[in-house]
């Protein structure tokens, strides 16, 4: 009884709320008629009676519905933008890969293009004021050390957010299709 009392004290202190927030009350006001109507629709139709047995009907209904739904998920998954296939590219001379969350560029990883192995960084000069050169050294430690490519302007953030600046630059210009394709 005291969870019943206070789902419905819940539910009237959230409607009185969104009522007063002048951009949710046509969207509340439209889903509580859409859902008023689909009751007495619902309603109306468990009356009536078919030729067909009622559990027969609802399996056919849960099937439509999940038809429907699965559609509606294959319509919005298809909508995706072309360029989140874009996922990989030979930038300032080392292989990137990278991943897509909700269009943002993310988990940059840096490769050796002989080896495919995960290049580490190093970003000593970034450290020390006697140089005049900051920069960001890519080096793969499976092919003797050997210096695979480096990125002067900063440390391995800077290094980063140059590759993602490349990339998106890349794809504002539609170069990534060639690669793609």
């Amino acid at each position: 009884m005291k969870i019943a009392l206070f789902l419905i004290t819940s539910l009237i202190i959230t409607g009185v709320a969104l009522f007063f927030i002048p951009q949710t009350h046509e969207y509340v006001n439209n889903f509580l008629t859409l859902s008023f109507d689909s009751a007495i629709w619902l309603y109306y139709m468990l009356l009536t009676s078919y030729s067909l047995p009622i559990w027969l009907l609802l399996i056919i209904s849960i099937l439509a519905l999940v038809t429907i739904i699965k559609l509606l998920l294959l319509l919005t998954n298809s909508s995706k933008e072309e360029f989140t296939k874009y996922v990989e590219d030979s930038i300032y001379g080392a292989k990137w890969r990278w991943k897509w969350t909700k269009n943002e560029i993310v988990n940059i990883e840096c490769y050796c293009p002989k080896c495919d192995s995960v290049l580490v960084y190093d970003e000593s000069s970034c450290h020390t004021r006697y140089t005049d050169v900051a920069k960001t050294d890519f080096i793969c430690e499976n092919c003797n050390s050997q210096l695979v490519t480096s990125i002067h302007g900063g440390n391995k953030k800077y290094a980063i957010n140059a590759i993602k600046r490349e990339i998106e630059r890349r794809i504002r210009t539609e170069e990534y299709k060639t690669i793609i394709n």
